[in-house]
């Protein structure tokens, strides 16, 4: 890791506008195993991991209480279930705070968005009767699953640093 890529990924600067669809396979491909090869998923692994543990919403023990939650409820039963509800879980919630996130930048917090980042309910206990231990579900609003976005921004950056020293963009003024 102490070295920069010696061949290093090479991608047309249209892909900025690339989707999953789009991107060429082979071009992933390499980018992956460079990436891999060069020790940089361990390294944005181990800052995803760092980032969580170190917000203070306690993330990891929030997810920890939904799973136990779910699994005490008898909602799910065996171990691949709850890892997919709780993944759809934390992919709904996610995409619902991403999406009152861009509500709350129109509307300058107004009066409507109280619910929002789980202030509404005050203990946790809040709309839901009967919740076990601290009961988390998607329909809780008290019960913040979503990634926080501090985290997101932190793993991006390392992801970033770690595709710049794996790609190199060729922006098309070398033809000749």
């Amino acid at each position: 890791m102490s070295h920069s890529s010696s061949t290093p990924a090479k991608v047309p600067a249209s892909a900025a506008n690339y989707t999953p669809a789009t991107l060429d396979p082979d071009l992933r491909s390499q980018i992956n195993a460079l990436l891999i090869r060069e020790g940089h998923v361990a390294k944005i692994q181990e800052q995803f991991l760092h980032s969580l543990n170190a917000h203070p919403s306690n993330w990891p023990s929030a997810i920890q209480s939904h799973a136990l939650t779910l699994l005490r409820s008898g909602d799910v039963t065996t171990f691949p279930a709850l890892v997919r509800r709780v993944l759809e879980d934390v992919r709904h919630e996610t995409a619902a705070a991403s999406a009152a996130s861009s509500e709350n930048n129109t509307t300058n917090g107004s009066g409507s968005s109280s619910e929002v980042n789980g202030a509404a309910n005050g203990n946790g206990n809040g709309n839901k009767a009967g919740g076990v231990n601290g009961s988390t579900s998607s329909n809780d609003p008290s019960a913040n699953l979503a990634i926080p976005q501090a985290v997101v921004d932190a793993v991006l950056k390392v992801t970033r640093e770690c595709l710049d020293s794996v790609c190199e963009v060729d922006d098309g003024s070398t033809a000749g």
